[in-house]
């Protein structure tokens, strides 16, 4: 502790004369990871963004002259009332200024000093949708749904095979209009599987029936405010055997489930999640677990690691199970039914660099060994 507080007064000492003089914030700048951040904290503070050890404050333990002199109040008035994007932000100018030494000895153990990565880099373009469906060509197998990201945006519905790979596209038309699209269960109690899709222009959800030719019926619409949305359909995930919507408010980062109601409508929503905006992904998927429940999978940001949380059959989702690492290399995943014939669960999974693979489940929530469908996924 005796440290830190030679550590505050220097620091915010140091930011009070870089302020009155410019020839003393000469040093070159530094940035480092969320990751290299998040080993900060686990040292400083035991990765606890929230501590409040009532002389040093959040993740990172910043005193609160530091706190201030760096312009942490713009977030709130103690670090650890901050959230952890806004503690690093801070961090980072601290970071500029005072270079690893600002955290003596957590700083150097973590590498602070030896990483130039931006944490929050600006987001590349999203590539054009590509999502898992039931079966929407009524062979008994899953399909899946992929529009193009230039010229008319045509959906292409690829039907499965039931190999791991997938048959001749079926062209829907032009969605150029549409900011994302996903697979669902059935929505519209017609015993077909149904396409979710946000309008980019009016931000309205609506609801396009399956039928079983490869082709869609005239959509449902669902009301605006959906561009504050990632949705992702599901097959199934309150035990009602409708299909549902799982989204991720990006202002307060929720999990929210929409319950189907039967009619190409949602039920009133449910929390079942917070802080999911900590993950890159999120999406629907069928049972991964072999306990007849549907899942949930995400890709953490700060790890790249899949988590498939299982289905408790209620809308509601169990402890999450460890499905795989480097997966900050997918763009898209998603999951509805077996694509591989041997009557368990897989998933689908588009690389950024344009390759599709279906992944097969286990039964267990982990994954076998990855069926490669070539490059060109990314249609843009």
């Amino acid at each position: 502790m005796t440290e830190r507080r030679t550590l505050a007064t220097t620091l915010a000492a140091a930011a009070v004369a870089a302020l009155l003089s410019p020839a003393l914030s000469a040093a070159p700048a530094h940035a480092a990871s969320v990751a290299t951040w998040d080993k900060v904290a686990q040292c400083e503070s035991g990765g606890n963004w929230s501590i409040n050890t009532g002389t040093h404050y959040g993740g990172l333990q910043f005193s609160a002259s530091t706190w201030r002199a760096f312009g942490g109040e713009a977030y709130a008035p103690y670090a650890h009332q901050a959230t952890k994007t806004e503690q690093i932000l801070i961090a980072e100018k601290v970071l500029a200024g005072q270079g690893e030494g600002a955290w003596p000895r957590c700083g150097p153990a973590a590498g602070l000093g030896a990483d130039d990565a931006d944490p929050f880099p600006a987001p590349l373009p999203e590539a054009a949708p590509v999502s898992a469906v039931g079966d929407l060509t009524g062979d008994g197998k899953p399909d899946v749904l992929a529009r193009a990201g230039t010229g008319s945006g045509s959906l292409y519905v690829y039907p499965g095979l039931g190999n791991g790979r997938f048959g001749t596209r079926i062209d829907n038309g032009s969605w150029a209009g549409i900011a994302q699209v996903s697979g669902t269960g059935d929505v519209t109690g017609d015993g077909h599987a149904d396409v979710l899709a946000v309008e980019k222009a009016s931000g309205k959800l609506y609801v396009y029936p399956g039928r079983s030719d490869g082709r869609l019926g005239h959509r449902v619409d669902n009301g605006g405010g959906w561009n504050g949305m990632r949705i992702a359909g599901t097959p199934d995930l309150d035990g009602d055997g409708r299909g549902d919507l799982v989204a991720v408010e990006s202002a307060t980062g929720r999990l929210l489930l929409y319950p189907g109601a039967n009619d190409g409508h949602f039920g009133a929503r449910l929390t079942i999640g917070t802080n999911w905006d900590s993950m890159s992904l999120v999406a629907g998927a069928g049972d991964l677990t072999g306990d007849g429940n549907n899942d949930v999978v995400a890709v953490e940001k700060a790890t790249g690691k899949l988590f498939v949380y299982p289905g408790t059959g209620n809308g509601g989702l169990g402890s999450r199970i460890e499905s795989g690492t480097n997966w900050d290399s997918i763009n898209s995943v998603s999951g509805a039914g077996d694509y591989t014939g041997d009557g368990i669960h897989d998933l689908i999974a588009r690389q950024s660099d344009g390759r599709l693979f279906v992944y097969p489940g286990t039964g267990s929530g982990k994954l076998g060994t990855r069926i490669d469908n070539g490059s060109g996924w990314n249609f843009s």
